[in-house]
């Protein structure tokens, strides 16, 4: 036995973090959306266009990597915002390559979204004691390293 857990009533007996956290990403995913309705975003596209006015001059491929994306899903969710005129694609530094920008409509609807998205985040953080806060990000931060180990690891 090496000291983990293993055993867990919720899931028949056996812990998934697959679907903890799946379902954790799905009532946060479903909270922001409710928050920003009033800015007319849903949370996914309030995301991409937060990492587009981040990100400069970033490519769909490491844009993808940044939001830990695949390219089906950036694709689609691209194809939404530019449908949307929040997004275009231009010339990157190097010529050969595509990138993705906000338009001046993307960038006024993030704007306007800033508030309800703050206020989101507000209501979230006022549900946690200091500690809690503080445990949530260190335990994050462990399972991306773990997450990232384990998929270096898959061909073994």
């Amino acid at each position: 036995m090496n000291g983990r857990r293993t055993d867990d009533a919720s899931s028949g007996g056996l812990s998934c973090a697959l679907a903890a956290t799946r379902r954790t990403a799905r009532l946060m995913t479903q909270f922001y959306d409710a928050c920003l309705s009033e800015a007319g975003i849903e949370a996914a596209q309030f995301a991409l266009l937060l990492a587009l006015d981040t990100a400069k001059d970033k490519g769909q491929a490491a844009l993808g990597q940044m939001l830990g994306m695949d390219k089906t899903t950036l694709s689609r969710n691209l194809k939404v915002l530019r449908e949307k005129g929040w997004v275009e694609s231009v010339a990157g530094k190097d010529a050969r390559r595509r990138c993705v920008s906000l338009t001046a409509e993307g960038r006024v609807r993030l704007r306007e979204a800033k508030p309800a998205w703050r206020r989101a985040g507000e209501r979230f953080r006022d549900g946690m004691t200091e500690r809690e806060w503080a445990a949530m990000w260190s335990s994050l931060e462990t399972m991306t390293r773990a997450v990232a180990r384990a998929g270096e690891r898959k061909g073994g």
